[in-house]
């Protein structure tokens, strides 16, 4: 019975099972990603345990919808001078800037925040009902050479407080909730996913 509970405690922190999202797009729903050259911005979080993780994350869902169109800043940065930091929200100046040291069409910008990890990983069913794990992921798309905004969307992750996963008996046993750090990488490559299957497609 030990050896089980461990195994489910172990994979819950590996898994967003129970997590529910809602995503939002301001503008920029559907995309055209047959042309130009993309490059992936260094991405920003608050969290100290998934940082790099969002980033690799991020890379490999968008390399999935933009294969070798796909560039990364670090990268360009050893062939191009540009500043070792790009903001997330870019001013035209900040646009034009870009445009004329990478020589490329767009940059993808995406941040996470943990909002709050109250619930934790594992939660009593006389814990607060209020408590919850919680995380959000933007992105932002810009378009260098018209110096425009073409995208920008969130998702909302949130699990909140729930029954135990186990028997009637042994109740007295905490849930297995995913951390508000794994349901912001979950939302992240959920987010992208979002942006591959409302891609336009043109028939040629």
């Amino acid at each position: 019975m030990k050896r089980i509970v461990l195994i489910i405690m172990v994979s819950a922190l590996y898994s967003c099972g129970g997590a529910k999202y809602n995503y939002f797009f301001d503008t920029g729903r559907q995309l055209d990603f047959s042309h130009g050259k993309w490059i992936l911005n260094s991405t920003k979080s608050n969290s100290r345990i998934f940082d790099n993780e969002l980033y690799d994350t991020s890379l490999k869902g968008f390399k999935n919808i933009l294969g070798d169109s796909l560039v990364e800043m670090n990268d360009l940065r050893s062939t191009n001078l540009i500043a070792p930091k790009i903001k997330f929200e870019l001013s035209e100046a900040d646009l034009n800037e870009l445009k004329r040291n990478t020589d490329c069409d767009y940059i993808i910008n995406i941040g996470g925040n943990v909002i709050s990890d109250g619930l934790g990983t594992l939660s009593f069913s006389d814990q607060n009902e209020n408590s919850s794990n919680r995380a959000s992921v933007s992105i932002s798309i810009y378009d260098l050479n018209t110096k425009t905004l073409i995208s920008s969307s969130q998702v909302y992750g949130k699990i909140e407080n729930r029954e135990s996963v186990f028997p009637e008996d042994n109740k007295h046993l905490p849930s297995i909730n995913p951390s508000s750090h794994m349901i912001m990488l979950k939302g992240a490559e959920k987010l992208i996913r979002k942006y591959g299957k409302n891609q336009l497609i043109y028939n040629k």
